[in-house]
C-alpha cells in the first residue's frame, strides 16, 4: 500500500517553561477545554468554552487537576520546566475509539520507558478542514504509582544522547502500526527533511537565551530560507508541468479543427491538509511596549495562504485554455450523419478522436473545478484566518515600534548635534581671550565732552 506522509513528517516535542511565563496548570486547562484552579498562584484557568476537544486519556494519574498542581508544586525555581508535550497527527478517517487506543499506547510507552504521568488531549477536525491530532503533556519527573513526584527525566534534556530522536521513532512506529493494522493509508516520518529532499536546506535554531539583536537575525535568515524553499517547489511544479505530455490533436482532415496544445491542470490533493494550530491563549500574547516575535505557527500559515493564492491564479489561467479548448470542441461537433456514416466504417477514426479529446476536456476541467473548491476551502479556513490576523499584527506593532524607534534615534541625533555645536561654541570662545572694552578709559571722567584745544596767547612773526 502507498503512504501518503502526514502533515507532521515528525511528532513535535516542546516543553513548558516558567521562564516563558508558562504554567502546566493552565497549559493543560486550555488542552483539555475544562476549568482548572493554579493552586501556586490562586489563579483559574477556564477553557469550557472551547470547541473541537473529544476525551483527555490520563496515565499514571487519575485527576488532571491533582496532577499538574502537584507537578508545579514540585518544582521550586522560578525558571524550571513544568511539562513536556507532543504534537502527534491523527488520521481524520479513524473513529474516536481508533484514536483513543493509539493515544493510549503512546502515554503507556511513555510511562513504561521513562516512569512519568500523561494526559493525552485528542483534538477533533471540524467542519473546515481534516486535522485531527492530539496534545499529549508529560511531567518532567517520574510518578510512582501512588503519585509522588521523583527525579528528573534529564535524559530528555540533552539532545547528544540520541534519546529525544528514539522517542520519536518509536511515537513514529506506534502510529504507523496502528494505521497498518486498521488498513489507513496514513504514514509520520521521524526523519529529517534532508533525508527526503536533498536539497532542502534547514532553518537555523534560535536558543531560549539568544539576545534580541541575534535573536531577530535568525528570524529574519530563516524566513528568508522559508520563502527561498517556497519559490524551489513553486519551480519544480512548473518544470513537472512542462516535462508532462503536452496536449496534441492528431486529426487528420482539416474539417477537424486541430487541437491546441494544453498544459495539464495540476494535481490537488485528495482531502484538505491545512494543519490545525491552537490560537494563541491571551496570557502568552507579549507586552506591547515591546518587539513581538513571530509565532512559528502564524508564519506558516501566512506563507501557505500566499502560496494557495499563487496556485489559484495559476489554476484559474489553466482553467481559461481548458475552457477555450472545450468550446472549440462544441463547435465543431460531428453531425448526427457524420456519426451515422461512422457506425458503417465511414469516417470512424475522425470521430473516435473527437469523442477522446472531449472526454478528455471534460474529465480536466471537473479536476480543475475539485481543485477550485479545495483552495477556496482552504482560503476561507478560519483559524488559518486568525493566524494570519496574529502575523500581520505583529509585523504591524514591530513595524510601529521601528518607527518609534526611528524617531527617537533622529530626536537624540539632533539633540547630540545640539551639544556638539554648543560644545564647540563653548571651546572657541575659550580659545579666545576676551576683549576688556574698559582698557584705557577712566570711569571718573565723562568721555563725551570735547576736548578743548590750548591755543598760544601771542605768536611772533618774522617779516
Amino acid at each position: 500500500m502507498s503512504k501518503s506522509l502526514a502533515t507532521w513528517f515528525t511528532p513535535s516535542l516542546q516543553t513548558i517553561s516558567r521562564s516563558a511565563g508558562r504554567s502546566a496548570v493552565a497549559a493543560a486547562a486550555y488542552r483539555a477545554c475544562v476549568k482548572l484552579i493554579d493552586q501556586t498562584t490562586g489563579l483559574i484557568h477556564d477553557y469550557t468554552r472551547k470547541k473541537g476537544h473529544v476525551e483527555t486519556i490520563l496515565i499514571g494519574a487519575s485527576d488532571i487537576s491533582e496532577l499538574w498542581n502537584r507537578a508545579e508544586a514540585a518544582e521550586n525555581r522560578k525558571n524550571s520546566t513544568v511539562a513536556r508535550e507532543l504534537m502527534l497527527p491523527l488520521p481524520d478517517e479513524w473513529t474516536n475509539d481508533e484514536r483513543r487506543e493509539c493515544v493510549r499506547d503512546i502515554a503507556q510507552h511513555l510511562r513504561d520507558t521513562y516512569g512519568v504521568a500523561a494526559a493525552g488531549s485528542i483534538h477533533a477536525a471540524n467542519r473546515h478542514d481534516r486535522n485531527g491530532h492530539c496534545h499529549l503533556m508529560f511531567t518532567t519527573r517520574v510518578v510512582d504509582d501512588d503519585g509522588n513526584f521523583g527525579k528528573k527525566t534529564r535524559i530528555l534534556d540533552d539532545m547528544k544522547t540520541g534519546e529525544v530522536k528514539r522517542l520519536r521513532e518509536a511515537i513514529c512506529k506506534i502510529i504507523n502500526d496502528h494505521a497498518e493494522k486498521l488498513g489507513s493509508d496514513f504514514y509520520v516520518y521521524a526523519g529529517k527533511f534532508s533525508d527526503i529532499d536533498k536539497n532542502h536546506i534547514p532553518t537555523k535554531h534560535i536558543p531560549i537565551n539568544a539576545g534580541k539583536e541575534y535573536r531577530a537575525a535568525i528570524t529574519a535568515q530563516n524566513t528568508q530560507v522559508k520563502i527561498h524553499l517556497a519559490n524551489v517547489a513553486t519551480h519544480k511544479e512548473k518544470e513537472k508541468q512542462l516535462e508532462a505530455e503536452l496536449l496534441k490533436a492528431e486529426l487528420s482532415n482539416a474539417s477537424i479543427l486541430e487541437t491546441a496544445e494544453s498544459t495539464s491542470a495540476p494535481d490537488a490533493p485528495k482531502s484538505v491538509d491545512v494543519e490545525r494550530i491552537e490560537a494563541i491563549p491571551f496570557e502568552d500574547i507579549e507586552s506591547p511596549f515591546k518587539r513581538k516575535l513571530m509565532p512559528e505557527a502564524c508564519e506558516k500559515a501566512y506563507f501557505r495562504y500566499q502560496e494557495t493564492l499563487k496556485k489559484q491564479r495559476e489554476l484559474k489561467v489553466i482553467e481559461e485554455k481548458w475552457r477555450a479548448k472545450h468550446a472549440e470542441l462544441l463547435a465543431t461537433k460531428p453531425s448526427s450523419t457524420q456519426r451515422l456514416f461512422s457506425k458503417i466504417g465511414l469516417g470512424t477514426a475522425k470521430i473516435e478522436r473527437y469523442d477522446a479529446e472531449l472526454s478528455k476536456t471534460e474529465i480536466h476541467l471537473t479536476k480543475i473545478e475539485h481543485n477550485k473548491t479545495l483552495f477556496k476551502k482552504i482560503l476561507s479556513d478560519k483559524n488559518a484566518l486568525n493566524l494570519i490576523a496574529q502575523y500581520n499584527a505583529v509585523i504591524d506593532h514591530n513595524a510601529s515600534i521601528s518607527d518609534l524607534e526611528a524617531q527617537a534615534f533622529k530626536a537624540h541625533s539632533e539633540k547630540l548635534e545640539r551639544e556638539r555645536e554648543l560644545a564647540e561654541e563653548q571651546a572657541r570662545q575659550l580659545s579666545e581671550p576676551l576683549q576688556d572694552w574698559t582698557v584705557g578709559c577712566d570711569p571718573t571722567k565723562n568721555q563725551s565732552r570735547q576736548k578743548t584745544i590750548d591755543y598760544p596767547q601771542s605768536i611772533s612773526i618774522d617779516y
